[in-house]
């Protein structure tokens, strides 16, 4: 079977249906330098355009039973994109941070317990995203990560407001059973906010 004359739908079946690594591996080669310069354009910097890019391409072998992608191009400019949108939203809070410890003259100072416990509680949060069902995650993102109403989340991706609710709803219980360990951890850091 020569890869490079497939589809994106016959790689994307092969990747979902059969684990095929070559299959993805083609996908990757296929796509990785497009997605890579619409990471850059934007963050302007090629490390993190280089991540950014990784993690897609991480997250769709990852999840490749869980995702119901029906044009992979698409899918992976509108990941990619948001992608971004996560990435300025941490740089703003960094931002934020650096600002509230300058305009209190206070210096930054970090225990080595403390950075990892923040680095501890950001990649529970992102693993516990990842625990739930597509579309609740969807929501979940869009939702407290991109600050939509119920009423954006549900013309964006066309449903109803109640089924918006309903996946923000499933979402924080799953979330907070998830994150239990770490409550005060984001007690301290929903604070700097």
């Amino acid at each position: 079977m020569i890869y490079a004359n497939l589809q994106d739908e016959q790689l994307l079946n092969l990747v979902t249906q059969h684990e095929d690594e070559v299959a993805f591996r083609e996908i990757y080669d296929r796509y990785w330098k497009e997605v890579f310069w619409v990471a850059y354009r934007k963050v302007k910097s090629k490390e993190p355009a280089e991540e950014l890019v990784q993690n897609l391409f991480l997250s769709l072998w990852e999840r490749r039973r869980e995702h119901a992608i029906l044009n992979l191009q698409s899918w992976l400019f509108g990941a990619i994109k948001f992608s971004i949108i996560n990435y300025y939203k941490v740089q703003m809070v960094h931002e934020k941070y650096v600002n509230y410890v300058q305009g209190n003259n206070q210096t930054i100072t970090h225990t080595t317990e403390e950075i990892t416990m923040l680095s501890d509680l950001s990649e529970a949060i992102e693993k516990g995203i990842e625990l739930l069902p597509h579309k609740t995650g969807v929501v979940f993102r869009l939702s407290r990560f991109e600050n939509r109403t119920v009423k954006e989340i549900a013309k964006d991706l066309d449903i109803s407001e109640k089924a918006v609710e309903y996946h923000i709803t499933q979402s924080l219980k799953i979330m907070r059973l998830h994150l239990k360990d770490y409550f005060v951890a984001g007690l301290i850091f929903i604070n700097l906010l």
